[in-house]
């Protein structure tokens, strides 16, 4: 567990704020379209300038076209939003209740919310309750429906955050046991890879499919990293009885990939 475990060596990481691209060529892509995967070594950070105690500004760039509106980047216990009320983080590195959640949305707009409730699901996944839900601005993720195809996500491209705020493109290793397992992409497509280390564990993985970012997976190991499988069955089941135990009013919402 990340939390818990001994650093790892930092893979291919990209330096604080180096961008690879000629001047001037490479300002504020922008718009707020769909995600898109990098063709190359762009900077990986989410925020030009990150506050915790205001609002902040989002970086240019190919990390601008993907929401992260919905995770809280405030703590190194992250939380991800699952409906408007409710976030998961990792079950071994988890916030208690009562601690403040901070959220940004794609303006760089600050919210902030109370922890007040936990409850465990399976593997290492627990769900917490907000003292209030969040507005549409700050967006809650679909899992994976528990019957996509698995065989044809190994491979595929996913979304990677870590600890310092930052997105990396790892490919799907395998999948099975209620887990899944990344790779580092030898070919390096899409730029900048890493290994995740101490502090980095509950930080989520995205899947992007179509308009929408997928949670797949909260970090639990280093390396290219590993997690529960969100679309797992089981894993499934246990969040949804966590979500409806701490507010029922409120159900995740799921999307058949790939």
């Amino acid at each position: 567990m990340i939390g818990r475990m001994r650093k790892t060596k930092l893979g291919k990481i990209a330096m604080a704020a180096i961008v690879i691209c000629g001047l001037g060529s490479c300002g504020d892509s922008g718009a707020l379209g769909p995600p898109k995967l990098p063709s190359g070594k762009s900077s990986p950070e989410i925020f030009e300038n990150y506050n915790a105690n205001g609002n902040s500004k989002l970086a240019g760039g190919w990390t601008r076209t993907m929401d992260m509106s919905g995770v809280s980047f405030d703590n190194t216990r992250t939380a991800t939003l699952i409906t408007p009320r409710h976030v998961v983080m990792a079950k071994h590195y988890s916030r208690n209740p009562a601690e403040k959640v901070i959220f940004h949305d794609r303006e760089g707009k600050r919210i902030e919310r109370t922890l007040i409730g936990i409850s465990p699901a399976a593997g290492d996944v627990t769900v917490g309750l907000l003292n209030e839900p969040l507005p549409e601005n700050y967006h809650s993720y679909s899992l994976p429906a528990t019957n996509s195809n698995i065989r044809k996500l190994i491979g595929k491209p996913v979304v990677v955050s870590d600890q310092k705020r930052s997105l990396f493109v790892h490919l799907i290793n395998r999948i099975g046991g209620g887990s899944i397992a990344f790779r580092h992409d030898e070919k390096e497509t899409y730029g900048w890879e890493k290994n995740l280390v101490v502090g980095d564990s509950g930080n989520p993985t995205f899947l992007i499919a179509g308009k929408e970012l997928i949670l797949i997976e909260t970090h639990t190991t280093g390396g290219p990293g590993a997690g529960p499988y969100y679309g797992n069955p089981t894993i499934q089941s246990a969040i949804r009885s966590a979500v409806a135990k701490l507010d029922s009013s409120y159900s995740i919402r799921t999307v058949r990939v790939p």
